[in-house]
C-alpha cells in the first residue's frame, strides 16, 4: 500500500476552489434526515471545518441512492438542509444541478470559507460510466480535488477516479482515518479476533471470510450469508434468500472449525402479517418459512465467543431488523459487543443505523462509514479511489 497525499500538504488554501467528494448516502424519511441517521454527514465535518477555516471555496459533490436519471426522490436537498443545521447555515448553498450555468454562477460568487453543494452526481449517467468529458467539466470548477468519500472509493466512477486525472488530488481526513484504522485491522489485528458477518452483500462478505480464515479465531455468520452456507451444507432454509451463485464457494467453507453457523433460528411464514416468530432447530425449518433471526441457543453460543475477543469486526445485522419483531438477535449480539473490553470495529449502513437507534453507537471503538468499501479493503482488494490517490506524489 502506497502513501496517500494528505490534505495538510497543501500549503495555502486561501481562495483556492476545492472540489470535495463526500459520501452522504444516509436514510431520508419524509424528506428529512433525523439525528443518528446523519452519521455519514457528521463524519465529513472535520475536513469541512479545516477547508473552510483555511479560506478555501468548497464545491461539495456526492451521490445519493440509485436514481435512474433525474429523479427528485433522490435529491441531495435533504442533505443540504441537515448540513445547514449541523454546520454554519449562512455559509452553505445549494445548486439544483451538477453542471451548467447555475452551478458556474454560484461558484463564481462563492466567498472564502463557503460551501456549494451540487445536486446528486448520479442524475448524470456519465458519473457511473466514468465518462472522461464529465470528469473534465467537473474538474474545470476547481483548483484541487479532495476525496473524503471512503465509502464510495471502491467504485471506479467519474468523481472518484476521473477527477484526479485533471486535478492535483488529496485525501480528506475521514478517508485518511479509514485507511489508517482498517489498515491496522488488516495488517496487525489483536487476538483473539472475532468477525461477525450478517446482512446482505454476501459475495464481498464471503471473500472476507475466506481471507480471514487464518487471521481470526472465530467467524460468526448470520443473515443471507449464513442461509447460503447452511443451504450449501444440505439444510433447507425455507423461503429465505440464498445466493445461488455462491453455493460452490460456500461449500468450501462447510466444515471449517473457526466458522460458526446458527444452530437454531427464528422463523415466520409472512413478512407482512407479522406474529411472534417461532424458533426452529436448523434441521426443522419448514419449506413455507422465512429465517428472520438467529435463535436463543445461537445467541448464547455467539455471546460466549464474543466475550473472549480482544478485537471484534462486525458488518451487517444478524437478523431482519427492518421489523422490530426480528431484532432480538442483533440487539443481544450488540450488547455482548458493548460489554467486551477489546477493540470494536463496525461497518455497514443498516447496522450503524440500528446501533444509533439503540443508543449503542458511541460504545464502539471505531465506526467505519464504508459498507462494501470496508469489506473490500479488509479483504485486501485495491480500492480504485485510493489507488489513484496513492499514485500521485507531491
Amino acid at each position: 500500500m502506497g502513501m496517500l497525499s494528505s490534505l495538510k500538504k497543501v500549503e495555502n488554501l486561501e481562495g483556492k476552489k476545492v472540489i470535495l467528494r463526500v459520501d452522504v448516502n444516509v436514510p431520508v424519511i419524509d424528506g428529512e434526515i433525523s439525528e443518528g441517521a446523519d452519521w455519514r454527514i457528521r463524519a465529513i465535518l472535520p475536513t469541512l471545518n479545516y477547508l473552510s477555516g483555511a479560506g478555501a471555496k468548497i464545491i461539495m459533490i456526492a451521490h445519493f441512492g440509485r436514481p435512474k436519471g433525474r429523479d427528485m426522490n433522490f435529491s441531495l436537498y435533504p442533505v443540504f438542509s441537515r448540513l445547514k443545521e449541523l454546520w454554519h447555515k449562512d455559509k452553505i448553498f445549494f445548486s439544483t444541478d451538477v453542471i451548467g450555468k447555475e452551478t458556474e454562477d454560484k461558484i463564481l460568487h462563492l466567498k472564502e470559507g463557503e460551501v456549494l453543494l451540487l445536486e446528486n452526481l448520479r442524475f448524470h449517467k456519465e458519473e457511473e460510466s466514468n465518462e472522461e468529458g464529465f470528469s473534465k467539466t467537473l474538474a474545470s470548477y476547481g483548483d484541487i480535488f479532495v476525496n473524503d468519500a471512503f465509502a464510495a472509493s471502491h467504485r471506479a466512477h467519474a468523481s472518484i477516479v476521473g477527477l484526479p486525472k485533471f486535478l492535483k488530488s488529496y485525501a480528506g481526513f475521514l478517508l485518511e482515518k479509514e485507511v489508517s484504522m482498517l489498515g491496522m485491522v488488516r495488517a496487525k489485528p489483536r487476538h483473539p479476533l472475532v468477525l461477525i458477518m450478517g446482512g446482505a452483500k454476501t459475495d464481498t462478505k464471503l471473500k472476507l471470510v475466506k481471507d480471514f480464515l487464518n487471521k481470526s479465531e472465530a467467524i460468526l455468520l448470520g443473515g443471507i450469508l449464513a442461509n447460503t452456507v447452511l443451504y450449501a451444507k444440505g439444510f433447507g432454509v425455507g423461503k429465505s434468500l440464498v445466493e445461488e451463485k455462491l453455493l460452490v464457494e460456500a461449500k468450501k467453507i462447510n466444515n471449517i472449525s473457526n466458522i460458526f453457523l446458527p444452530t437454531d433460528v427464528s422463523v415466520t411464514e409472512s413478512l407482512e402479517r407479522v406474529k411472534n416468530p417461532a424458533v426452529r432447530k436448523i434441521k426443522d425449518i419448514k419449506p413455507e418459512e422465512f429465517v428472520v433471526d438467529i435463535g436463543p441457543e445461537t445467541i448464547l453460543s455467539f455471546k460466549e465467543i464474543i466475550k473472549k475477543a480482544k478485537m471484534i469486526v462486525w458488518n451487517g445485522p444478524v437478523g431482519y431488523i427492518e421489523l422490530s419483531e426480528f431484532r432480538k438477535g442483533s440487539l443481544e449480539i450488540a450488547k455482548a459487543v458493548v460489554e467486551n473490553s477489546g477493540e470494536k470495529i463496525i461497518g455497514g449502513g443498516d447496522l450503524i443505523g440500528f446501533l444509533s437507534e439503540q443508543g449503542l453507537i458511541n460504545e464502539m471503538t471505531y465506526v467505519s462509514t464504508g459498507g462494501g468499501a470496508m469489506l473490500e479493503f479488509l479483504a485486501g482488494d485495491e480500492l480504485p479511489g485510493i489507488k489513484v490517490l496513492e499514485s500521485q506524489s507531491y
